[in-house]
């Protein structure tokens, strides 16, 4: 059987592919750099012994990535997993941003996701398998900066919820974190209220709870906290926080 891991070349993506090689999972990795799969997928092969295939796709004009995936899947087991750890913010994300600049990171963030869960979606009824989607406290509340990112990240949890709603328990789960701030090239040279969390901290809790139910859930735990927090602020609070 095979996972699929898109956004596989670099922070969380990376992680979690080196951990399902670790535990013998037939992958197919996607990113848009070809030169980083090749390096990453032989390295891969080396150290766990286990079958990587690749496939370098630029999400942000890409008009049918599921149907791109689906074509590489054709040599592969079939698939039981879809990580889709993918994602693009931009610091001038704000009213002021271009609109082929917004349709890049709607592209990223929203479409893509969705058009490679509705390409592989029949593929994975079959094996009962997983959809694993990734939000960001960045999408707790509106404000005026990673507006964007915040508003196609808060439409994933709306998709979240339909798959949910749409399919029974255990015929396919459908898994949907929250994430803080993690140690990327997203948050590189930001000025954080702490430590960003090492992304290979937590890919192999992630890949333990593959095939274990259906949840949406805060990661790591203690952004819970925080996102209900900043939601529980009255709004006139709020808005002058936010100034």
């Amino acid at each position: 059987m095979t996972a699929i891991v898109v956004g596989a070349s670099s922070g969380l993506g990376r992680a979690l592919a080196d951990e399902l090689a670790r535990r013998g999972q037939v992958l197919l990795l996607v990113a848009s750099d070809a030169r980083d799969l090749h390096a990453l997928a032989a390295d891969l092969q080396l150290r766990h012994e286990v079958e990587v295939a690749t496939l370098a796709l630029d999400l942000g004009r890409e008009v049918d990535p599921g149907a791109r995936i689906l074509a590489a899947l054709a040599a592969l087991p079939p698939p039981t997993s879809l990580l889709l750890p993918v994602g693009l913010s931009r610091r001038d994300d704000d009213f002021t941003l271009s609109a082929g600049a917004s349709g890049e990171l709607l592209a990223i963030n929203l479409h893509a996701p969705l058009a490679i869960i509705g390409a592989l979606l029949p593929s994975l009824r079959e094996t009962r398998g997983t959809i694993v989607s990734f939000g960001s406290i960045a999408a707790a509340r509106g404000r005026g900066q990673n507006v964007a990112y915040a508003a196609a990240k808060r439409a994933l949890e709306s998709l979240h919820e339909s798959l949910r709603q749409a399919h029974a328990p255990g015929a396919l789960h459908v898994q949907l974190y929250r994430l803080g701030f993690l140690a990327t090239n997203l948050t590189f040279g930001m000025a954080l209220p702490w430590a960003a969390t090492d992304p290979a901290r937590i890919a192999p809790g992630l890949v333990r709870r593959l095939g274990k139910g259906s949840f949406a859930r805060h990661l790591p735990r203690r952004y819970a906290l925080v996102a209900l927090l900043l939601r529980s602020l009255p709004w006139f609070a709020w808005r002058r926080l936010r100034r």
